[in-house]
């Protein structure tokens, strides 16, 4: 009997040649691994420079160097982020005995050809033509690079993310829901929307042993969560990545700003993707084979728009199930047209690629960058390793490039001022402060006084007289009460320094 939305039995073999020894003239896993891996390489060279893409990268370092100091996550170095990236960065810095950029870049060139292997497996598991598992891996990593330079290029958090939780999708898929939810709980310790497939994988452990299947998807998720909340004790770690987030999630009163933010990335994102989106109509004839598929990118879906503030790198997150869609659309079609129509999609696939590649070779750091490094060249010469300094503003740049650690536990004063990406400038105030952010910004104030302040707040373009000292009066009493006054000014910002004692 057949039921509907079973998944569909499908012959691993490819069969459009109609060759028995097809198969063999497969190359190997290890062939197809190193051949995404020299793409995805490729596609990402100017990644391999010390060059900083954007201050997620520069506040991840900022962390690692505080961890490789014998700090402590969520105590010394806070971020709303779950542990696995910070400590990534830490165990490739501790490895190369270096803070450069370049290798940890590197492992985020692995992890997107391992993202691409595993599509392929799965591309040459469900659909029954040749080339299937080499166009689905070629397809992710062309269109993971369709990004601006800041998000294509950059070691962020979804580049690690996406491998682990697409191994725990296919985990779902193979009938392994234990297995399936443990996997996807490292993936959100890597980043918590990948939680978000949860929803795909509830309809395979449904399918595969019902209660049974949910009961066992759900235990094993949330064991891995359990684990690091007790290893970085229970209540700094949910609230930093669980339960804190409530003012970064909050999008009250901005729906016109939102909606017209939303629209324009999901334009340029429409753009990067054109071969996947021109592929996924024709892949909707087999939505019933393929609903674990379709739930896959819905669950992407609310991942993106989760906050309302459509960064670009959020993205990446749909490109897994879009990826697989897009093969099943080639597999509609007879094996004459596919192999016509196929250089139409390489071309799709290629000339977005290409349009956002050439900038990330051509173009420099941003001038807010710029200005941080020489900021952080002034605070090297003019302090001494191991003395801390505070930079006022959105700049851990300057912690990083400087190797000079933060005198409070926050790489930006975002936390304390409200200013964010993906707000405007009037959703900026102490009002908009995480809860708590400044009882612990104070306290690590008092605990170590900084040797210098970077204001930053005077030559920050982003946020341009956004977040001035004087509009947080908790902050401007300890530079009064502290004498604190200005020696030198660097591109426009203020260094200061308290009156001699």
């Amino acid at each position: 009997m057949d039921v509907v939305g079973a998944p569909v039995q499908v012959d691993p073999l490819p069969v459009d040649a109609g060759s028995g020894s097809s198969r063999a003239r497969w190359p190997s896993l290890l062939l197809l691994f190193l051949l995404f891996f020299g793409a995805a390489a490729l596609l990402r060279i100017p990644t391999f420079s010390n060059r900083v893409f954007n201050a997620d990268e520069a506040y991840l370092a900022t962390q690692a160097q505080v961890l490789g100091d014998g700090g402590h996550l969520y105590v010394d170095t806070v971020d709303r982020k779950p542990p696995v990236v910070p400590y990534v960065y830490a165990a490739v810095f501790w490895v190369t005995g270096s803070d450069h950029l370049g290798p940890v870049r590197l492992i985020a060139v692995l992890a997107h050809a391992l993202t691409a292997l595993l599509l392929a497996a799965e591309a040459r598991r469900r659909f029954r033509w040749r080339h299937a598992d080499l166009a689905a891996g070629l397809l992710y990593l062309l269109t993971a690079t369709a990004f601006l330079p800041a998000d294509a290029q950059a070691a962020n958090f979804e580049v690690f993310m996406l491998p682990v939780m697409t191994g725990a999708v296919l985990l779902g898929i193979r009938n392994r829901p234990a297995a399936a939810g443990a996997t996807l709980g490292l993936a959100t310790l890597t980043k918590q929307t990948a939680a978000a497939a949860l929803l795909p994988l509830a309809l395979l452990a449904w399918r595969a042993r019902r209660w049974r299947g949910l009961v066992a998807l759900g235990v094993a998720f949330v064991v891995p969560i359990l684990a690091a909340a007790l290893v970085f004790g229970p209540h700094d770690f949910f609230s930093w990545v669980f339960t804190n987030n409530g003012g970064y999630l909050d999008a009250h009163g901005l729906l016109g700003y939102t909606l017209r933010l939303g629209a324009r990335q999901t334009a340029w994102f429409l753009f990067g993707s054109a071969a996947l989106m021109v592929l996924l109509p024709f892949a909707w004839k087999h939505r019933r084979a393929d609903v674990d598929l379709w739930l896959w990118l819905l669950s992407g879906l609310f991942a993106v728009a989760a906050g309302l503030r459509f960064f670009p790198h959020y993205y990446l997150q749909l490109l897994p199930p879009l990826t697989l869609l897009g093969v099943r659309g080639l597999d509609t079609w007879p094996f004459r047209v596919r192999s016509g129509a196929g250089a139409l999609v390489a071309v799709l696939a290629i000339l977005p690629a290409v349009y956002f590649l050439v900038p990330a070779f051509t173009d420099g750091n941003t001038e807010d960058t710029r200005v941080a490094l020489d900021v952080a060249r002034y605070v090297r010469s003019h302090t001494a390793a191991g003395e801390k300094v505070l930079v006022w503003g959105q700049a851990p740049e300057v912690y990083w490039a400087s190797q000079r650690p933060p005198a409070v536990r926050f790489a930006t004063t975002g936390f304390v001022t409200g200013t964010s990406g993906g707000r405007p400038p009037d959703r900026v105030g102490e009002q908009y402060a995480v809860a708590g952010a400044w009882d612990d910004f104070l306290l690590d104030l008092r605990r170590t006084a900084p040797v210098l302040v970077a204001n930053m707040s005077t030559a920050d373009q982003r946020h341009a007289g956004q977040y001035p000292p004087r509009k947080f009066h908790q902050f401007q009493q300890f530079l009064d009460s502290g004498g604190w006054h200005r020696v030198a000014s660097v591109d426009g910002v203020e260094i200061l320094r308290p009156r001699a004692r």
